[in-house]
């Protein structure tokens, strides 16, 4: 739950800061409650206080890297994707501003308890890889995508086509290294 949630239930901020205390209830992010440790381990709860802080937010970037295991890098902060109209200041996590398709393309929904998770299927995070993230990244995302049993060519180059950053060359020369 938030933090203004649990206000609107009558619980004070005192009596959040107690159950903390006592390990009643776990504090995961800044104003997020939960009673359970499963988003620790769970790939989706992990994201859960990120999206249920921010609902509009898209998990992006090495966080959809990570959770499509595209990606070994270590993921210092959860990347959020906003629409640019949505101006957000949080130190916490790393934020884009996506437009127009860049924004909406390829967005899976997941539930986490009551919670809605968005997140960039996985060849828009291929996609992004080379649009946001150093080229030695995204060179590892592309390969580990190349692997999967479910891949899907097609789709990658329409993303990649429509988000400007055709990959049809560099898929030919991954496939042809293989």
């Amino acid at each position: 739950m938030t933090f203004e949630e649990a206000i609107d239930l009558g619980v004070s901020k005192l009596v959040l800061s107690r159950l903390v205390a006592q390990g009643t209830l776990y504090r995961p992010s800044r104003k997020i409650y939960t009673t359970k440790l499963d988003w620790l381990t769970d790939p989706i709860r992990k994201y859960a206080p990120a999206c249920t802080l921010y609902p509009d937010a898209i998990i992006c970037g090495i966080s959809a890297l990570t959770f499509h295991e595209l990606t070994d890098e270590e993921e210092h902060k959860v990347w959020l994707a906003f629409p640019r109209t949505h101006r957000v200041v949080n130190r916490e996590f790393r934020i884009i501003y996506p437009s127009g398709p860049a924004y909406s393309l390829g967005v899976e929904k997941h539930r986490a308890a009551d919670r809605q998770v968005r997140i960039y299927d996985c060849e828009k995070s291929v996609v992004d890889a080379f649009k946001y993230l150093p080229i030695d990244v995204a060179h590892k995302a592309l390969r580990g995508y190349l692997r999967r049993r479910d891949k899907d060519l097609d789709k990658l180059s329409r993303y990649g086509r429509q988000l400007r950053k055709p990959l049809d060359k560099t898929i030919a020369i991954f496939l042809a290294d293989q």
